[in-house]
């Protein structure tokens, strides 16, 4: 009789890590007309940095981070476009990027969740750029646009 108490229990056991183990499925954001928690600012985080390669044959990349706010202050996704422009010491523009929000597999990819904010990486930059300004606008579907403040990015070679 123990025997059959200890198997039963066993196989719960088993059963219970192995749902634990399942991965969610990945269902991505769904666009509603009164979306709760949806981004209330846009910044620019500090994680944004050139990328210097130690390889003098590799490129210098610009990675900028971008996190959207709900209205309580916490980090957030959004539904939208998001367009994020690079901006030289005299202010001409020398890249741009828009980027689909509403399409769930480019807003799951951009998306890092371990820092909660959505990654543009500019390539092609030129290695001798002390500093760059950046700034990022986030446009909700069918809503006004917000805009984040200039961050000013250093080269630190």
């Amino acid at each position: 009789m123990w025997v059959h108490t200890v198997a039963l229990f066993i196989l719960g056991v088993v059963v219970v890590v192995g749902m634990g183990c399942m991965a969610p499925k990945r269902v991505g954001p769904k666009q509603t007309g009164n979306w709760a928690y949806s981004p209330h600012t846009v910044e620019i985080h500090p994680l944004s940095r050139f990328k210097n390669p130690l390889n003098p044959q590799e490129e210098t990349l610009i990675m900028v981070h971008i996190e959207f706010k709900d209205g309580d202050g916490f980090a957030c996704r959004g539904v939208g476009s998001l367009e994020v422009s690079l901006f030289a010491k005299n202010g001409q523009v020398l890249a741009k990027e828009n980027i689909q929000l509403q399409d769930e597999d480019v807003n799951f990819s951009r998306f890092d969740p371990v820092t909660r904010t959505y990654q543009v990486r500019f390539n092609n930059v030129p290695p001798e750029l002390e500093r760059i300004s950046v700034q990022a606008t986030y446009t909700p579907n069918g809503q006004r646009s917000i805009e984040s403040q200039p961050h000013t990015i250093h080269n630190n070679r």
